[in-house]
Order: C-alpha cells, then structure tokens, then sequence
C-alpha cells in the first residue's frame, strides 16, 4: 500500500500536532474503517489515549491518498454518524 498525503492533510497534521507516523499506524490498523456517504471518502478510525482519531482517505487502485485529519474527544462520533447513516462500517 502506497499512501500519499495531500497538503491539506500535511497543514492539518502540524497544526493539531498529529504525526505522520500515528496516521500511517491508524490506516494499517484502524479501530474501524467507515465509508462516509456524504463525501464518498473512507475513514479510518483509532483510539489514542484517550481522544479519538479520524482519518479521511480516498482509494485509487494500491494508493491511499489522505484527504484530513483530526483528533476529538467526542468518543461517540463514530456512533453518531452510524445512527445518523452518514458513515457505515465497512
């Protein structure tokens, strides 16, 4: 799997003080994956400490191209959006 990060995502990693290399751990082995029916985009999601973090991509072919990303201590979000039908597990 090769990933790529698009410069958005790089600008958001520095300003919320996320690495690279936590994104990288959080796409091989998420939580749990989602499909975002609003946006067409996958996420990947993972609990650290004890935030949550959200991960945006798109897939084209073996590239993973890293549309956002952030943390939240909304520890529900993901079930949220399930009830509310945006995202669905995958």
């Amino acid at each position: 799997m090769k990933v790529e990060i698009s410069q958005h995502a790089k600008r958001r990693l520095v300003i919320r003080g996320i690495s690279e290399n936590l994104i990288l751990d959080t796409l091989r082995n998420p939580d749990k994956t989602l499909f975002d029916e609003e946006t067409g985009y996958f996420i990947a999601a993972k609990k650290v400490n004890d935030k949550l973090l959200i991960v945006a991509f798109q897939l084209s072919g073996d590239v993973v191209r890293v549309i956002s990303t952030f943390l939240t201590s909304k520890l529900d979000m993901i079930d949220r959006r399930i009830k509310s039908k945006r995202w669905k597990l995958i």
